[in-house]
């Protein structure tokens, strides 16, 4: 224990102070997990070969005694062009999410261990992302691409309204490869924030470099996680099967943080799409929105056969046909397929804005005792639950 926060205390001094701390703000240790102790319970979320096409090679993410492992084999897939085993967000020590708020400003340090066969590819290979929940478009991102014939890593950030992406610092990534190096990522959750990456192997400095004055908080609901694994294209040549190895994981805030959210008070006569007992599949999931009912929704639902949501537990005295209220947040038009018991789906087409919770009503056949409710839509994405309300 001493070890460690001798070593937590040499990384922070080795970075020089920012205003911020000249008027007094100072880092706090908010994260420090372990991978015997805590596993991948670290993290908030795991994406573990989500899309289920390899189960031979289970665990894909796995937590030894002294690192966790994020492994990817050629056959790996993520849909048809892509490749992802990752893990998202903080968890401490009691559970809870460690969310990065608005205008508060973050340092996330790691040694990683990247082997000669996790190559640098011609298309997108990204080893470290930072996202928030309800876009798709990454805030920042350590990758791996190709430039000019050499092998790269590369600190970039995104833009949101052109969706483009802006590399800022990179190294050839030949030269860190099979050894172990630390890396770091200072980032204000800001309109106006900064991003500084540091590279190390052991004292000696290969990159410090920093971004300033980009939009690094892109909505006022959620929040920036950061996200580790890999996460690549198909569309390389060469592509091996491989691993990556992450360790010594820490994360400091600077200055006061944003107080816990306020959720709204879940509905008592309705089945919240994110009780206790819901399935969530592929990439849908829970996340905070300030006009639903208990305050979170479930979101990224359809669009394939991986992603969607069954709300299980919903309790009917007799045999019958009731009436479902769907409450959710709808974007233009969009719809639902639906189905009760593993019967067969209907459609619930739905007309809304972003702004208000949207409602309609569909009969639903019940059985009596415990019945199962399937949200999904096999072509696009569905609206986003808030609740069903059963009569």
């Amino acid at each position: 224990m001493i070890r460690q926060l001798a070593a937590a205390l040499v990384l922070v001094a080795a970075f020089t102070p920012s205003a911020a701390q000249a008027a007094g703000d100072r880092w706090e240790l908010r994260w420090n997990p372990s991978p015997s102790r805590d596993g991948v319970n670290a993290f908030e979320a795991l994406e573990d070969d989500r899309r289920g096409s390899h189960a031979d090679g289970m665990p894909h993410v796995s937590a030894g005694r002294n690192a966790w492992r994020f492994d990817m084999h050629t056959v790996d897939r993520d849909g048809s062009d892509r490749q992802r085993n990752e893990v998202r967000g903080m968890r401490d020590g009691r559970g809870r999410a460690l969310e990065m708020r608005k205008d508060e400003t973050w340092r996330i340090s790691w040694q990683m261990y990247i082997p000669d066969t996790l190559d640098a590819t011609s298309s997108f290979s990204h080893i470290w992302q930072l996202k928030t929940s309800d876009i798709g478009t990454p805030v920042a991102q350590l990758s791996l691409p190709i430039k000019s014939g050499v092998q790269k890593i590369e600190a970039r950030y995104w833009t949101l309204a052109d969706n483009a992406t802006h590399g800022f610092a990179s190294y050839d990534l030949e030269a860190i490869q099979n050894k172990w190096v630390t890396t770091t990522i200072e980032i204000k959750s800001s309109d106006k924030g900064y991003m500084r990456w540091v590279l190390k192997d052991g004292h000696r400095t290969l990159v410090d470099q920093r971004i300033d004055d980009i939009d690094f908080y892109w909505t006022e609901e959620q929040y920036n996680r950061p996200k580790w694994g890999i996460y690549r294209s198909i569309r390389s040549t060469g592509l091996q099967d491989t691993h990556m190895l992450v360790r010594d994981l820490k994360a400091w805030t600077l200055g006061p943080v944003n107080p816990p959210v306020r959720l709204p008070a879940p509905d008592p006569a309705a089945y919240e799409a994110e009780r206790k007992g819901t399935l969530f599949e592929g990439a849908a999931e829970p996340v905070y929105c300030k006009i639903c009912s208990g305050g979170l929704k479930t979101i990224l639902i359809g669009g394939n056969t991986y992603d969607y949501t069954t709300v299980k537990g919903i309790l009917s005295e007799t045999t019958a046909t009731k009436e479902m209220t769907v409450h959710a947040v709808v974007n233009g038009a969009q719809s639902f397929r639906v189905s009760v018991n593993g019967a067969d789906s209907v459609e619930v087409p739905m007309t809304g804005t972003p702004d208000k919770i949207t409602t309609t009503t569909v009969q639903v056949p019940l059985i009596a005792g415990v019945n199962n409710i399937r949200f999904f839509n096999l072509t696009a994405r569905t609206p986003e639950l808030d609740k069903i309300v059963i009569r």
